[in-house]
């Protein structure tokens, strides 16, 4: 027995589309597919997302990348200064303690002491003798008088027994850094600055 239906006809931007419906129960049927009247329909995947779909897209993704590179290098860089700066500080402040002492030993031994610089090979000699090396990435100059040059690229400051000395400063270098060590002629009195570059 042949079935008995309706043909309606639809329309989509303006052209019609044949609509077949059977009188049967529970279906219907549009071109070539089927819409099923189920209580539990399948859901259309092209429907858009929920609000509370979450995700990061790839844009979002290499920028945050981008910025943790970046604050990773800031830091570092900052770190690197920083441990810069102390290394300086602490080669200064030894070559202060060993002019001290070398004062010291003048005045104590009642005779005119010095601290031998070698300038060309960075490094300093304390009274006893002890040679002390800078860092290899630190350089020195010295500025003294006249008849405490002993060569080319060596000098001295000398310290006398009532604790004046022949005056004279030292610096120390590190990248941007430096440090002067001031010794005045009159007193012997040894002061340390960071001179801005």
């Amino acid at each position: 027995m042949q079935s008995r239906g309706t043909v309606l006809r639809l329309s989509l931007s303006g052209c019609p589309i044949p609509v077949y419906r059977a009188h049967g129960r529970g279906k219907q049927s549009i071109g070539a597919g089927r819409i099923s009247d189920s209580r539990f329909p399948i859901p259309d995947s092209r429907a858009p997302a929920g609000k509370g779909a979450l995700g990061f897209s790839l844009i979002e993704m290499v920028a945050v990348m981008v910025l943790v590179a970046l604050i990773a290098a800031m830091v570092s860089l900052s770190f690197s200064k920083s441990l810069s700066s102390a290394k300086v500080q602490a080669a200064s402040r030894n070559l202060v303690a060993a002019l001290r002492y070398t004062r010291g030993q003048a005045i104590v031994k009642g005779k005119s002491t010095s601290l031998e610089l070698d300038v060309e090979n960075n490094r300093y000699m304390v009274p006893g003798p002890r040679v002390v090396d800078l860092p290899s990435n630190m350089r020195m100059s010295l500025l003294t008088a006249d008849n405490e040059q002993t060569g080319r690229g060596s000098g001295r400051i000398r310290f006398f027994p009532d604790g004046a000395s022949t005056g004279g400063h030292i610096s120390i270098y590190l990248g941007n850094e430096e440090w002067r060590i001031n010794v005045d002629w009159l007193t012997g009195g040894i002061t340390r600055e960071e001179l801005k570059r």
